[in-house]
């Protein structure tokens, strides 16, 4: 394809994502798979450029006064890979499978960027509804705007080896026989950070259960758990399995490792999963009610949240949230929060994780249920770096998604 084809692709794709429920990831590919003349080369590119833009959406409509899809198309060349005015117009050409030539408007819009970059509001430069700017700055998040900028930002991939089929060291070098090169990270063990490009999913390595891929983050907020060998355990929010996975690895296959979805499709991928890693003591307890023959040892919510933490990732969702939907949000976590700390035996540990970096998801959901559920402490002895027992990584300096995990022990019966 030229690059004129796949810039008219990009902006056919916008108001397709952003009028879509669907996470943007699965239009892109939906999209390659109805246009099969597009390359994989092709595919990469335009998928590129569509997470760009989504990153910085409100921004580049404020830069040319419009959401025109066309238009934040073109401007995303400019602002964001620092094409001229003019090859960004050289790329409208009205040729087949390319944009219209630009109306006189059009361009004029596009020659007034610079200027007015520097009359943008914060909320614009954050790339960020005014709501949802607002909300963010009057929570307990220190450094936001560097928070912001550091999510508008792509994505590093991120793997974590699984112990049940072998070592970090070994697990590196079959990468690396696969033309794969990943570096460590000093404060997560078992992650393997990737670099440049590689076909992770159809290599041996990936489909013989030796890594998984997930976010570095994702990876600290399951070792919090401290899950171990032998122990009753429930995921209660588990998904599609990913902290599952990381919990059973922990415990080294060995104990007993419930998990539960209110909604029983979420779980629908994990079956395989679980036995492409070599995890037997997963048992499935689907639907909205749940009973257990005993109190757990480990109880972890991974709760349905904003997925902030995550806009590197799926930056279309924070033009998808409202604020009636945080708020449903929010009433929906202490539901579960609530309901999770019941299956805790006493002296044992209840673990609320968020990838959200808005506070009434996290310390203000955790301050409020301390106050109703008394039985309940702050677990001091977890730590990490110098937090303890409330721990948040905040992306500019961890460089992972943004994460939220309270550790609390059951005191009281």
């Amino acid at each position: 394809m030229r690059p004129a084809a796949r810039l008219k692709a990009v902006s056919d794709l916008l108001p397709e994502i952003l009028g879509s429920p669907n996470a943007a990831d699965r239009v892109v590919q939906a999209w390659g798979r109805r246009n099969r003349y597009a390359g994989s080369g092709d595919r990469r590119d335009i998928a590129d450029q569509v997470f760009a833009i989504l990153r910085h959406y409100s921004k580049l409509c404020a830069l040319v006064d419009s959401d025109d899809p066309v238009l934040v198309a073109l401007a995303a060349r400019m602002v964001l890979f620092d094409d001229t005015l003019e090859e960004v117009c050289a790329l409208a050409d009205g040729a087949r499978h390319a944009l219209a030539p630009l109306t006189p408007e059009m361009r004029t819009r596009l020659e007034v960027i610079t200027e007015r970059e520097s009359e943008l509001e914060p909320h614009e430069c954050a790339a960020l509804p005014a709501w949802l700017y607002d909300e963010i700055m009057a929570g307990d998040l220190a450094d936001g705007n560097a928070v912001l900028a550091k999510l508008n930002a792509r994505a590093p991939l991120d793997l974590r080896v699984n112990t049940l089929r072998g070592s970090p060291a070994q697990t590196r070098q079959k990468l690396a026989d696969e033309g794969i090169r990943a570096r460590s990270l000093a404060k997560v063990p078992l992650a393997l950070r990737v670099e440049g490009t590689g076909q992770i999913t159809g290599g041996v390595v990936f489909q013989s259960g030796r890594v998984e891929i997930q976010d570095a983050g994702a990876q600290i907020a399951a070792g919090l758990c401290q899950a171990l060998p032998g122990q009753t355990v429930l995921d209660f929010c588990a998904g599609a399995g990913g902290k599952t996975l990381a919990l059973a690895a922990q415990m080294q296959n060995k104990g007993h490792l419930f998990v539960h979805d209110s909604d029983p499709k979420r779980l629908h991928p994990m079956a395989a999963r679980v036995k492409r890693a070599g995890v037997s003591i997963v048992r499935q307890m689907a639907g909205n009610e749940m009973r257990l023959s005993e109190r757990c040892q480990l109880v972890v919510s991974d709760v349905p949240c904003s997925g902030s933490g995550r806009w590197r990732r799926a930056p279309e969702t924070k033009w998808h949230l409202t604020p009636k939907g945080l708020d449903a949000l929010v009433d929906l976590q202490r539901e579960i929060l609530a309901e999770s700390a019941g299956f805790v035996a006493p002296g044992s540990r209840l673990v609320y994780i968020t990838c959200s970096i808005i506070a009434r998801e996290n310390e203000h959901q955790i301050a409020e249920f301390l106050d109703m559920h008394p039985e309940f402490a702050i677990d001091e002895a977890a730590k990490f770096g110098n937090q303890c027992g409330v721990i948040r990584l905040d992306p500019h300096n961890t460089d992972t998604d943004g994460m939220f995990c309270a550790i609390m022990r059951r005191t009281g019966p």
